[in-house]
């Protein structure tokens, strides 16, 4: 039936003007009340999120008034519980040193004795002696522990203190951050967290805290020293970071998602910039709290903090730019170009003034962002109220993004006892800006159906030009349905990519907790043990930082646009690599493992791979078959020449339970889950496999399976040789 002789159809039964009007009519309070449902339902998910994630951090602490407090340097433990009331702040009066004055190496430094409030900082601290503490200088904290005699190991959980420390517990130095000094030229500020353990035999600990500041413009100690037995540390280190990584990798991955939008839709310039707000926000929580981009980089103090300051700039400049770009006629021009200048001139104070000048003006800097965000929330009330689509989400989740910065600000002037809150706030506006992003593909859905409406109209009232316009109304109806199809395809790209998050990011974390908790319970104390589980782990964490960047070309894998970074490998070095990085687990878990060459004279034949992404195919290969075969099987790979002397042949062997026959086919299809055999047992997306299969194909390899006459079943990947390489066939 042609799309004239529809048009005829409907007009004959009865698709009149009176008609339509009237079906819209009884469906639009329908649709009215599901979109408000569904707005104040993100906001109350989002309000809940934040909630949680700021009652999570006070979580199992113990009543204010049932915590201990230092006087007069002294902290009375001894009726503290540590196996049921958990880990307690040293907080209160500790006794102070201040280093009165420094004439170089003609004399000794002379010290003032006093008290000082931890955690607080220096600035207008009085000594005893009415001397006036600065907010750069030298300082010893010294308080003594009453507790009883443990039996256990026990740690205190040390902040970032302001700028540089050496930690002394019983006059034993334990720990070190930077080099304090009373010479400010020998003094090195560093500033990440720590934990240091010790023996509490006695009654009592001594801690002494040499403290340094000569480069900030604030030293002492922010936030609050904790300590508990050993596991208690543990949890509380962990938790910490579980919380910066897991922020960290949303705030990455939302970042590089969006700049992906942008880069298939150069119109679409909102998510280039919502990209780099979320990316610089993702940089400064690097760079504070753990302190992860500066331990994995090894960054030194002023490189990092002239990054800090530069994300916060450029922070508050990208917000500016994305909501400019999405509502341009409430953010006029002349503010645009004042956000320009001010982040250019205070870039320029960041590259040429020393951290102790730039950031002693911290405050107009903080300026600069408050500006910044009461004029994007006059922006969105002002577009609320014109009834722009997405203004009252989009000014919602500013309004807690703000929230948050205002947090921060005083958190990090010393004014507010609190944490670092931003990257929260940033999240909560996240979810607002994926609801838009959804509502955006409602409404186009919307306008799609209501001119579909409007044409049956046009079309009952203008019979006598239907002949005319079928044409035009064909193109039309073409384009519609190619805007649909485009939308849908994104839709799926999105819930994709959430999807293989979800898959990557669970085994090598869960991978770390098992050898902490291996070292933990010293399980593993040979030295040279504890070596190979340390390159273990630390193989593991640089996994991690590669993943984020990993998941963005998943996108692209499939379509071959993944360029590899090849590198010619013998079988004698990739044999004893997979031994080396897999065999302290399998040993761990009571499995035999394996891993040798089919022939000792194929050891010097040698492939072009890409290592990290092989790594990915045998890490999928290995974690099935450790997961599905018992305690006291074997797991084998066996390397060396393909049948036909054309390449490599690698097999996977397991001593399990083998796959379904029936299963066999379709086990690398993407997503493919069954209820029998692995696919109930595994907890995954059902995303491993498929992934080892197109990064094999990718090397001009190929992979299939089969199960094995003794029980198991047997992965068999085929690579090319190196350029240059050949079997000498017998």
């Amino acid at each position: 039936m042609t799309f004239d002789s529809q048009l005829h159809r409907r007009i004959k039964m009865g698709w009149g003007r009176d008609g339509v009007e009237t079906l819209r009519k009884a469906l639009k309070p329908m649709r009215r009340w599901n979109k408000g449902a569904a707005a104040w339902l993100t906001v109350v998910t989002g309000g809940a999120l934040l909630l949680t994630y700021a009652l999570g951090i006070v979580f199992g602490s113990p009543p204010e008034s049932r915590i201990p407090k230092a006087e007069n340097g002294v902290i009375d433990l001894t009726e503290w519980n540590w196996s049921e009331e958990g880990v307690v702040p040293l907080d209160g009066q500790w006794r102070f040193d201040w280093m009165n004055g420094y004439d170089g190496e003609r004399s000794k430094p002379t010290f003032a004795s006093t008290t000082q409030e931890v955690p607080k900082m220096w600035e207008d601290r009085m000594t005893d002696q009415g001397a006036r503490l600065a907010s750069r200088g030298f300082g010893v904290y010294e308080l003594k522990i009453l507790h009883r005699q443990q039996s256990d190991m026990m740690g205190i959980r040390l902040p970032n203190i302001s700028m540089s420390y050496d930690l002394y517990l019983d006059g034993k130095l334990t720990l070190s951050r930077g080099h304090p000094d009373v010479n400010p030229k020998k003094s090195v500020p560093y500033q990440a967290p720590a934990t240091a353990f010790f023996q509490a035999d006695d009654g009592y600990t001594e801690v002494r805290l040499v403290v340094a500041n000569y480069d900030h413009r604030q030293g002492g100690i922010r936030t609050s020293l904790i300590m508990g037995n050993s596991e208690d540390i543990q949890k509380l280190q962990l938790r910490h970071a579980a919380q910066d990584f897991i922020l960290l990798g949303c705030l990455l991955m939302i970042g590089f998602y969006h700049m992906g939008l942008y880069l298939l839709r150069r119109k679409e310039l909102p998510n280039a910039m919502f990209a780099l707000l979320c990316l610089f926000v993702a940089l400064r929580m690097g760079l504070l709290g753990e302190s992860a981009f500066v331990q994995w980089l090894d960054l030194n103090w002023h490189l990092s903090i002239r990054l800090e300051y530069f994300a916060l700039v450029m922070g508050g400049w990208t917000g500016m730019a994305c909501f400019r770009s999405m509502y341009p006629l409430e953010f006029t021009m002349r503010w645009y170009q004042f956000s320009n200048v001010s982040a250019v001139l205070l870039t320029a104070v960041l590259i040429v003034a020393e951290p102790l000048q730039f950031t002693s003006v911290l405050l107009g800097y903080q300026f600069y962002i408050l500006l910044m965000c009461a004029r994007i929330l006059f922006g969105l009330v002002l577009a609320t109220h014109r009834r722009r689509e997405g203004a009252r989400l989009a000014l919602i989740g500013v309004v807690g993004l703000v929230v948050t910065i205002i947090n921060d600000m005083l958190f990090y002037n010393g004014w507010w006892h609190s944490v670092d809150l931003l990257p929260m706030g940033l999240v909560f506006l996240i979810v607002m800006n994926s609801f838009i992003i959804s509502m955006r593909f409602s409404f186009t859905y919307e306008r799609v159906e209501q001119m579909s409406a409007q044409l049956i109209e046009w079309n009952s009232s203008l019979e006598e030009r239907i002949e005319e316009r079928t044409e035009e109304l064909q193109r039309s109806y073409l384009t519609l349905e190619e805007a649909k199809t485009n939308l849908e395809r994104m839709e799926q790209s999105r819930v994709q990519l959430i999807s293989n998050i979800s898959h990557d990011l669970r085994t090598p974390i869960t991978l770390l907790r098992g050898y902490l908790e291996a070292l933990k319970d010293d399980v593993i104390s040979e030295p040279a043990h504890r070596d190979k589980t340390i390159r273990s782990m630390l193989a593991k964490v640089d996994g991690l930082n590669s993943l984020i960047q990993d998941l963005f070309d998943l996108s692209v894998l499939e379509a071959g646009k993944v360029e590899l970074a090849r590198e010619k490998m013998t079988l004698s070095w990739w044999i004893d690599n997979l031994r080396e990085q897999y065999g302290l687990e399998m040993q761990s878990k009571g499995l035999v493992f394996s891993c040798t060459l089919t022939n000792p004279s194929d050891a010097s034949a040698a492939v072009n791979i890409d290592i990290r992404r092989m790594d990915r195919v045998f890490a999928n290969l290995l974690y099935n078959a450790i997961r599905f075969t018992p305690e006291g099987g074997t797991i084998r790979i066996a390397m060396g020449r393909s049948p036909d002397g054309a390449g490599v042949e690698i097999q996977v062997a397991d001593s399990g339970p083998g796959i379904e026959t029936a299963d066999l086919p379709y086990i690398f299809d993407r997503f493919y889950r069954k209820d029998k055999s692995r696919s109930v047992a595994s907890e995954g997306s059902g995303l491993g496999l498929a992934i080892a299969k197109e990064i094999v194909e990718l090397h001009g390899g190929r992979i299939d399976v089969s199960n094995s006459e003794e029980g198991g079943s047997v992965f068999r990947i085929r690579l090319p040789l190196a350029e240059g390489e050949s079997w000498i066939v017998d």
